[in-house]
């Protein structure tokens, strides 16, 4: 657990945001489309040419400004041989006038990369908010029948997995275990979500 991120001071300012997503549509993007989400006149959804980075971006007052953002990282050494995906920055403007366009975008994002990759698994740091998304959308992944897992990186050379069978035990068990503010213990437990 983590009080904030080094991106979100970057974005969270309106002038460091428009520096950084200048930057950001400098290097090359392109356009993306999520099934289910359909953006407002005056906004738009792109991808990063040379990475997995989506952001939502608008303009403030003639300027590019990034009201959403999340990057990508995938890896398989926590289900191998299996691949996963991690959302390792996630970023949502704090701004009242981008809220009616960017709510439900980060639920319907996290379901399409289910939908692509089967597995997600949780960052090694997460703030309050990060926990609190990654508990929706196990409390969501429970009602699909899909398979949730406690990753504990601190018994060995491998990843040990350990399915979780409810919402209730992982309450009462896992919460605690997996997050926590202990710098050489929590970053090496993570959540995993799986579709099979």
């Amino acid at each position: 657990m983590i009080d904030s991120a080094d991106f979100s001071q970057k974005l969270g300012l309106i002038s460091r945001n428009v520096e950084h997503t200048e930057a950001f549509l400098a290097r090359g993007t392109l356009a993306f489309h999520l099934p289910g989400f359909l953006l407002p006149v005056g906004y738009r959804l792109l991808k990063s040419r040379h990475s997995d980075e989506y952001r939502i971006i608008t303009t403030d007052d003639g300027k590019p400004y990034t009201a959403y953002a999340v990057k990508l990282a995938f890896h398989k050494e926590i289900t191998f041989p299996h691949g996963a995906a991690t959302q390792v920055m996630v970023w949502r403007t704090p701004r009242a006038v981008h809220q009616r366009v960017i709510s439900g975008f980060p639920q319907l994002f996290f379901q399409w990369l289910l939908g692509e990759y089967d597995i997600a698994v949780s960052d090694s740091e997460q703030t309050g908010d990060g926990q609190r998304f990654w508990l929706r959308m196990i409390d969501w992944a429970f009602t699909m029948n899909y398979q949730i897992s406690v990753a504990d990186g601190t018994v060995g050379e491998e990843w040990q997995l350990t399915p979780v069978g409810s919402y209730a035990e992982l309450e009462e068990r896992w919460i605690t275990f997996a997050w926590g503010y202990d710098r050489d213990v929590h970053p090496h437990r993570r959540l995993v979500i799986s579709k099979t």
